[in-house]
């Protein structure tokens, strides 16, 4: 067997109670030998209501750095609340500090969004209602008319969203999907849902958004990779 070359690094800083970065981004990337994302984890702030800064992340980026990246991303959405435009900044300032373009979830779904000319939109969020309006208003700044919101009927940790099954998550999914549409979000990069995208998008007949795939699809743009990757939804497999 021969050895692979170089290719293209991408490098993404996961909470430290996702479960759901690595094992997605690996079945997508299966068949793309020449494509090496490598992670750093840090600890999560305990507020939600809390954004996420270079002081947050910690030694994480720094240690990124050492893999001589392409590519760099944030894979945690809470900026889809707390601001996107600290997110956009703490995007300029992991690029500092990597030497290479950035990104976070949250900017992420935002960009794919726009790929897409999705304006209409379901959400669907894994967390409290008070914090799904909050996106509701932070997406509504940037001409996303959220038009149907679905949440879990209990809050649960981030691990208890990670455990969630199919039929779960599937179910939270359903009710996000009301005519009119041009595509359904779900933020949350612990909730397995992008395994979920494809056979949705099939049932409806619109996009579907899942921000970990978001993550990895604009991470790849970032470092100049443009292909498409089937059967993971539209975002991937077109744009």
């Amino acid at each position: 067997m021969g050895v692979p070359g170089p290719g293209t690094r991408l490098g993404l800083l996961v909470p430290s109670s996702n479960s759901n970065a690595e094992t997605l981004t690996a079945s997508i990337l299966a068949g793309q030998p020449d494509l090496g994302v490598h992670y750093s984890r840090f600890r999560l702030p305990p507020s939600l209501d809390d954004a996420v800064d270079l002081g947050v992340l910690g030694d994480a980026p720094a240690l990124l750095n050492d893999a001589d990246l392409q590519a760099v991303a944030f894979h945690g959405t809470s900026g889809s609340w707390t601001g996107l435009a600290g997110d956009r900044a703490l995007c300029a300032e992991l690029k500092a500090v990597c030497s290479a373009p950035a990104t976070t979830a949250s900017v992420a779904v935002a960009e794919a969004l726009s790929a897409l000319s999705a304006s209409r939109i379901g959400l669907v969020f894994p967390g409290p209602e008070s914090i799904a309006a909050g996106i509701q208003r932070e997406y509504s700044g940037y001409g996303f008319d959220v038009r149907a919101v679905s949440v879990p009927n209990a809050v649960m940790s981030n691990p208890e969203i990670a455990r969630l099954d199919a039929a779960a998550i599937g179910a939270m999914m359903r009710p996000a999907f009301v005519d009119g549409l041009e595509a359904v979000v779900c933020v949350g990069t612990n909730l397995r849902s992008g395994y979920l995208v494809e056979a949705f998008e099939q049932e409806f007949g619109i996009p579907v958004v899942d921000s970990a795939i978001a993550t990895l699809w604009h991470v790849l743009h970032l470092a100049g990779v443009s292909r498409p990757i089937p059967g993971w939804g539209a975002l991937l497999a077109a744009h």
